[in-house]
Order: C-alpha cells, then sequence, then structure tokens
C-alpha cells in the first residue's frame, strides 16, 4: 500500500470532516460525488446502492457531458456486466478494497470484451477506480471514480481504502438524519392540522429538533428564530431556565409546570413543557381567535371596524388592546368616536347595532 503525502492527508482529512456533517440521504449521495474528486484524480464519478428488498437501484453520477445518452449505456452495462471483471469478483467474494481493471486483466484483454468496445470505449473511460462495500444488512453500494488517458495509481486505492469506513458511517448517519426527517414531517403535518407544533431542546435552550411548523408560530407570536439560529430565542429560554428550576425543587409534592401564554393579534399561543430524560419537549398550541366581522359599511374607518368587530365578539378594551398592539386607553378613544359615529350613547347600543346591520341581523 503506498503511503500517502502530507498534501493528500491534508485532502482526506477535510473530505472527512466534511462527510461527517449530518445530512439527508439525498444530499449525502449528492455531496459524496461532489466531493471524490477532491481526494482522487479522475473524469467523472459513478455511485450505485443496492436494495437487498428489492427496490430501486439508486444510480448517480456527475458523468454528464460524458455520457449523451445514459438509459442507452445503462442497458449496455447491464446486458454485458459478466465481461467486467471488477464488479464480477466483488459480486463474488465482497471484498471491498478497492481495485482497477488491471488487478484482474490485462489492458489488451479488457479491450478485447464487448463491454469495453460498446461501453467504456465510446465513454472515453478506459480506466476504473472501483470499490463495493456493504452498508448495512439491506443495501450495497459501490463507488468509482472513472478516467480516459491513464491508470489509477496505487495511492487512488490507498486514498479509497482509507475513507471506506467513514464512508459506511456516514450513509448509516445520513440514513438515520432521513428516518428522522420523514417521521418529523409526518408529525408536523398531524400537528399542524389541530394548530400545533413541536421542538425537542436541552436544558440550556439549545434545539436539537424543531419542527417547521413551530418555527413560523414562534416567528408569528414575536419570538422568531434568525436564520440558521439553533438557540431558543432570549424570553423561552428564560422560561425554560425557570421552569427547570421549579422542577428540580426537593420538594414531597411533584411540581406542576405553568405553562407559557403568548396572546398575539390571530390568537393565543399556549406553550408546555415536558421532561424527557436530558432533553426537553416544548409543545405549542395555538388557539385563534374569530375573525372579526367586517363593518365598513357603517361609516367607521378601518381601525374602528376592526376594534368594533372585537367588540361585537365580546372582546373587553384590555384584551382588544393586546390583540392589536396597542393600550386600552387608545381602544377607548377609538370606541367614543364609534359612538359618535354610529350615533349611539354606549358598547350595548353600538353591539346592537352593529349586529342588525350584519347580513341575517335582526
Amino acid at each position: 500500500m503506498e503511503r500517502l503525502t502530507s498534501k493528500q492527508l491534508r485532502q482526506v482529512s477535510e473530505f472527512l470532516r466534511q462527510l461527517y456533517q449530518l445530512r439527508t440521504h439525498e444530499e449525502f449521495t449528492s455531496h459524496l460525488i461532489a466531493a471524490l474528486p477532491t481526494i482522487t484524480e479522475g473524469e467523472f464519478t459513478s455511485y450505485n446502492e443496492y436494495p437487498a428488498d428489492g427496490k430501486a437501484i439508486v444510480y448517480k453520477s456527475d458523468q454528464l457531458p460524458y455520457c449523451p445518452d445514459p438509459s442507452h449505456y445503462a442497458t449496455v452495462l447491464q446486458t454485458h456486466l459478466q465481461e467486467h471483471p471488477v464488479v464480477t469478483h466483488w459480486r463474488t467474494t465482497q471484498e471491498e478494497s478497492a481495485q482497477i481493471i488491471s488487478d484482474f486483466v490485462q489492458p489488451s484483454q479488457f479491450r478485447a470484451t464487448t463491454l469495453y468496445n460498446e461501453f467504456y470505449k465510446p465513454l472515453k473511460m478506459s480506466y476504473l477506480l472501483f470499490m463495493g462495500l456493504k452498508a448495512d444488512n439491506k443495501r450495497l453500494l459501490s463507488i468509482s471514480r472513472h478516467r480516459h488517458d491513464r491508470e489509477f495509481r496505487e495511492s487512488d486505492k490507498t486514498v479509497f481504502n482509507a475513507i471506506r469506513p467513514h464512508l459506511q458511517q456516514a450513509l448509516k448517519n445520513a440514513l438515520t438524519v432521513t428516518h428522522l426527517h420523514d417521521q418529523l414531517a409526518a408529525m408536523d403535518l398531524a400537528m399542524e392540522a389541530g394548530h400545533r407544533a413541536m421542538l425537542s431542546v436541552s436544558a440550556d435552550g439549545r434545539i436539537h429538533v424543531a419542527a417547521p411548523y413551530a418555527h413560523a408560530l414562534l416567528a408569528q407570536y414575536g419570538m422568531g428564530l434568525k436564520h440558521g439560529a439553533d438557540w431558543l430565542p432570549p424570553v423561552l429560554r428564560a422560561w425554560l431556565r425557570r421552569q427547570i428550576r421549579h422542577l428540580t425543587t426537593t420538594d414531597d409534592v411533584a411540581p406542576s409546570i405553568a405553562p407559557l401564554t403568548v396572546t398575539g393579534q390571530a390568537g393565543t399561543l399556549t406553550i408546555r413543557l415536558i421532561p424527557k430524560g436530558s432533553q426537553y419537549l416544548l409543545t405549542l398550541k395555538e388557539d385563534r381567535s374569530p375573525t372579526p366581522p367586517n363593518l365598513r359599511h357603517l361609516g367607521v374607518s378601518a381601525r374602528e371596524t376592526e376594534i368594533l368587530g372585537w367588540v361585537v365578539q365580546g372582546k373587553t378594551n384590555p384584551e382588544i388592546g393586546i390583540i392589536l398592539g396597542i393600550s386600552r386607553r387608545t381602544v377607548q378613544k377609538h370606541l367614543e368616536r364609534i359612538y359618535l359615529k354610529l350615533g349611539v350613547e354606549n358598547r350595548h347600543a353600538a353591539i346592537s347595532l352593529a349586529l342588525s346591520s350584519m347580513p341575517g341581523g335582526a
């Protein structure tokens, strides 16, 4: 096995650092194809997964424009695959070390095969660096680098062998992340239908998992997260710390956990804390206020019809002030102007007039 140079070791180290970033399966395969050229020579890369459960083979490549008709060449490869010395060896032995074609046959012998003349030669990729490995009990995968002008070096095989166990682990990570994403998406759809959302956080307020709808609800109630942020907003972090301190008090009776209630224009957001070992679940539930009726036909302004609509819904001045983000004194001044425009003296008379003017009113 050829030893790697200092430059190659640095390249492999950076490759592995990037490889272990958490990605979905789709993101992982795309990243791998883009990253392999940084540590190996060649014109293009191909990636294949072979699920044991009979599902479709996953095939990816950056070979365009090298391959003008992928479906045609895929058929040629499948038809003459038994002539491929590297793939045949791998399928027979499942040996996971990196291989090149000349490890098994002389170049002249390989060039005499139909596979070479109908597949490799037209695509101008006479040389192949191949590695097959077992990802888990449910799938095999193979990775290849291709080039036209000369054979791959021993150092390229050394690089492939060095990254093999890391590729296996990174793929397992990607499959786990994909499974979690799928579960979260299903959970989010179900919870969104009930105006609910969920976050999983640590005791210090770091977010580990958050349903997309949770982000939307927090933003709607003035606690939006910055793009890429993985911490709860300050007000929510402070509330979390208080709740955790309350939970750890040494009383004989288990302490109750009070929810956090936030009122906004659309309704009320209730946040509850559920301890789960070293992690904490935050459930967010929105209770939406009914939409106030449109009463502009009574000759009042847009803001006045908004306030009168909430009055008709039975809201008090302080409640209307919270919903609209104004003081209750401002609400009262708007109401006084509304009374003058409607020719009424008080709240009850304004409600009666508004109701009688609505479709179906008395």
